[in-house]
């Protein structure tokens, strides 16, 4: 079987449906339509539904034995502004009743600045991704959080949080892990691309070759780059660097190169991924871990394919300029 029929299998309506819609661009067709109908009755969807506060949210204990997911502290990986990222991952919007009755609520949380806590990029950048694809893009909240992303300068492009921004000594690195959530949320920005932050962003990754630490491109960034890992969380992957890249139109950056062999060299003989970890602790079980993977693999298959359309793209150019 081929990685795209895989991909379409019927059992997993949200990955069939994202497939036809981003993979094959054929979100118009009755297919696609189809599909979306039979998330909302989809295992995944029942169980975050059935573990959601009547008020809204999700509750969990965090690891000081606090019940946490009211507000905007969370636990790991099951309280509330992680499960309307799965929500949104598993191809829902607002237009389900639930989705928007948490999503507001959680948005009611914000700050004035736009940002929800200690400004965590690894939690606004997640949280201003996780709300574009629930359909909230043009909110003023969202709209305040992106404010708050293009307005946020590190001295080497990247992103930090409030607790190591105030470390003594000189103005430590920026952390990976929350670049790549801007990142991310960049990716679903067109309309910012070319914005002098963004660039910014893009130069930091580019600068490592995408995957690498800075002043030693032999030895990956972060030890998160050793696995690949879904859903999406704080954690980051060499497939969500080169995803976002892609997307953006960088995928054909000779930078790259060798982030793209890493990133092949995980594929089976069959064209899939493996799932090396998945939190023990999410009400959404993606997967199981040492097994070919859906998701990781669609990532994957979209990084390839919006690398491969920009190298069309260019190619076109330049046969139409001889």
């Amino acid at each position: 079987m081929g990685v795209y029929e895989w991909l379409l299998e019927p059992a997993d309506p949200s990955v069939r449906y994202r497939t036809l819609v981003e993979l094959m661009d054929l979100g118009a067709s009755e297919e696609a339509k189809n599909a979306k109908k039979l998330i909302s009755e989809s295992e995944p969807v029942k169980t975050l539904t059935a573990k959601m506060h009547p008020d809204g949210y999700w509750l969990q204990k965090d690891y000081k034995g606090r019940i946490v997911g009211d507000s905007v502290e969370y636990g790991s990986f099951a309280t509330t502004h992680f499960c309307l990222a799965y929500c949104a991952e598993l191809g829902l919007d607002r237009s389900q009743p639930f989705i928007e009755k948490a999503a507001s609520r959680y948005l009611g949380l914000q700050k004035e600045d736009g940002d929800w806590w200690d400004h965590l990029s690894c939690l606004f950048g997640y949280n201003i991704r996780t709300f574009i694809m629930l359909g909230f893009r043009d909110d003023e909240r969202v709209m305040k959080a992106i404010d708050l992303m293009l307005k946020t300068n590190r001295p080497d492009g990247g992103y930090l949080c409030d607790m190591h921004e105030k470390e003594k000594g000189r103005p430590p690195k920026s952390c990976v892990r929350g670049a790549v959530k801007a990142l991310l949320a960049f990716s679903e920005l067109p309309e910012y691309w070319n914005h002098k932050r963004c660039l910014q962003l893009v130069e930091y990754f580019l600068s490592r070759n995408g995957i690498y630490k800075r002043n030693d491109q032999k030895q990956f960034v972060s030890k998160d780059m050793l696995t690949d890992s879904f859903p999406i969380i704080w954690r980051t992957n060499v497939w969500e660097i080169l995803y976002a890249l892609s997307k953006m139109g960088y995928g054909n950056d000779e930078r790259l190169a060798d982030a793209w062999k890493v990133m092949e060299s995980r594929r089976d003989t069959n064209g899939r991924y493996l799932l090396n970890w998945t939190p023990s602790q999410s009400p959404w079980q993606a997967g199981i871990r040492g097994e070919p993977n859906k998701w990781i693999t669609l990532y994957c298959t979209l990084a390839e394919k919006y690398r491969d359309s920009t190298k069309r793209s260019a190619r076109n150019m330049d046969e139409r300029c001889e």
